[in-house]
């Protein structure tokens, strides 16, 4: 029974090394785009810590969950140096991957309107398998207990960030030292993962003067042996406040996301997909949440402040208006 435990252990390392390949996803790429792009880091003029949650296949026996913890900004909030710390846990039946990344990106200014960001993102993960977990056929046999498999690994990724006010396009490489990294005992076992996402904001000023926005948005990922995969998503958001998305991941689920935003600076997320092949019959769909808090407040635009004070004339003038009317009624 023992020779059989110990074939058992392998394969479990090496069944646990071909799974630590795929690098954990997050249905609402875009509550968390920091997760899938270095270059994010500073591109808003604010410092943000996120913290998320994905919860995948509720109900099915050691499904994969994810924990992100991360915080992000620009030095001095000027969105040209931008900065970042990213903690990341990840669990597979009884495999666990940990990894802290550093994140270093800058942004060129292409235009009035257009800039650039550049990000890398080195980073150190250890692989790990508790093969005191395994259920194996002898329940009396000793030889996994206290026993835990360990390795580690160095990762870099990088990526760029072509954006606008409303328009935004990225692409991004991760784990790409993959083999060629031998000192360590886990390179070998990461696959180069390539994500792309595009998206366009469409702003639509209702007649309470306030401002609906529509964004469509598309991210294609890759890490071989994986087949391609894209998700495309559908985001209403209202006043800046309050949103609600739609999502289709291909050969897989269908997904809502819903949030708010509390006086500008706290946010809080939700979202559910549902897998409509091969794990539909052993599942109750998959949850995630997202808190995030803007730690310093974003300094307005030049645009932003010329807009504030044409509508404050504004509303002062109708103002005078209405008092006008009420005068002439009497």
């Amino acid at each position: 029974m023992k020779r059989f435990a110990l074939t058992l252990i392998g394969t479990i390392i090496i069944a646990s090394g071909a799974l630590a390949q795929q690098r954990a996803g997050y249905s609402n790429f875009l509550l968390n785009d920091y997760y899938f792009n270095p270059a994010i880091a500073g591109s808003k003029n604010v410092h943000t810590a996120n913290l998320a949650y994905r919860n995948q296949w509720a109900g099915f026996e050691g499904a994969p969950t994810l924990m992100i913890g991360n915080f992000q900004g620009s030095v001095k909030n000027e969105g040209k140096m931008g900065y970042g710390l990213s903690l990341v846990s990840e669990r597979k039946g009884i495999t666990q991957n940990t990894a802290i990344y550093l994140n270093y990106a800058h942004h060129f200014k292409l235009s009035e309107k257009l800039k650039l960001g550049l990000g890398i993102q080195p980073g150190y993960i250890q692989h790990r398998v508790r093969l005191y977990d395994a259920q194996v056929a002898d329940a009396g046999d000793d030889v996994l207990t206290g026993t835990v498999y360990s390795a580690n690994a160095l990762d870099v990724s990088t990526g760029f960030h072509l954006y606008s006010e409303k328009f935004f396009l990225m692409g991004s490489a991760h784990r790409i030292l993959g083999k060629s990294i031998q000192f360590t005992s886990f390179n070998s076992n990461l696959a180069l993962h390539l994500n792309g996402i595009i998206g366009y904001s469409f702003h639509i000023k209702t007649k309470a003067k306030k401002i609906f926005e529509l964004q469509p948005s598309f991210m294609a990922r890759y890490a071989a042996p994986v087949p391609f995969q894209y998700t495309a998503m559908l985001k209403g958001t209202f006043d800046k406040k309050m949103w609600l998305g739609v999502l289709y991941r291909s050969n897989d689920a269908i997904g809502i996301s819903a949030g708010v935003t509390l006086r500008k600076r706290f946010s809080i997320g939700y979202g559910y997909d549902y897998t409509l092949f091969k794990m539909s019959n052993y599942q109750s769909g998959s949850h995630e949440v997202m808190l995030s808090f803007v730690i310093t407040k974003d300094k307005p635009s030049l645009a932003e402040e010329d807009e504030n004070l044409n509508n404050s004339i504004l509303e002062e003038m109708q103002k005078k208006l209405d008092e006008e009317k009420k005068n002439k009624n009497k």
